[in-house]
């Protein structure tokens, strides 16, 4: 049975929090410094998450009932033409079970029906596993990147590109 989502509310950010912690630690476990990943404060993301649900730009999904994934969705901070997935985060414990394929695929159908015709996404680099996932979804390379600063920590990130609607058929 394919796994149920449903949009979050600021009930959940409690759960969201907790869960974008413990899968961003174990996501960028070896990418980013272990003193980074434990600086990540739990109230502090739940305050963040709060705001985020908030903001009527965006809109977050999660799994149901148990909330061991969520993705987050609105317009790309450089075009608000185009989409962005935002983030998209499963358990550790649900890795490789099809859970984050049907929730990115529940996103991009969130996406198109506000009317984006494309996407994009950024993704850490150096992780490989994240960018074998978007790839073999159908998401490519820009070959943009971009260099922040978190927390006093560099990061440097790779921009993806999608169409978010299917390409309709031309008359012959």
């Amino acid at each position: 049975m394919p796994p149920a989502f449903r949009t979050a509310t600021e009930a959940d950010a409690p759960a969201i929090a907790r869960l974008h912690l413990a899968s961003y630690r174990a996501a960028y476990r070896g990418l980013l410094p272990d003193g980074f990943l434990a600086a990540y404060d739990v109230a502090e993301r739940e305050h963040r998450w709060l705001e985020r649900l908030r903001d009527p730009s965006r809109a977050a999904f999660v799994t149901a009932p148990a909330i061991v994934a969520f993705a987050e969705i609105g317009p790309s901070h450089d075009d608000p033409r185009t989409g962005e997935l935002l983030a998209l985060h499963v358990a550790e414990s649900h890795w490789r079970q099809g859970i984050g394929g049907a929730l990115h695929a529940h996103a991009l159908n969130a996406l198109s029906g506000l009317g984006h015709e494309s996407a994009v996404l950024w993704v850490l680099d150096g992780n490989q596993r994240a960018c074998a996932f978007y790839e073999a979804a159908g998401w490519a390379f820009t070959g943009e990147t971009r260099h922040r600063n978190v927390r006093g920590t560099p990061v440097d990130e790779l921009r993806y590109r999608r169409e978010s609607r299917p390409h309709r058929s031309l008359p012959v």
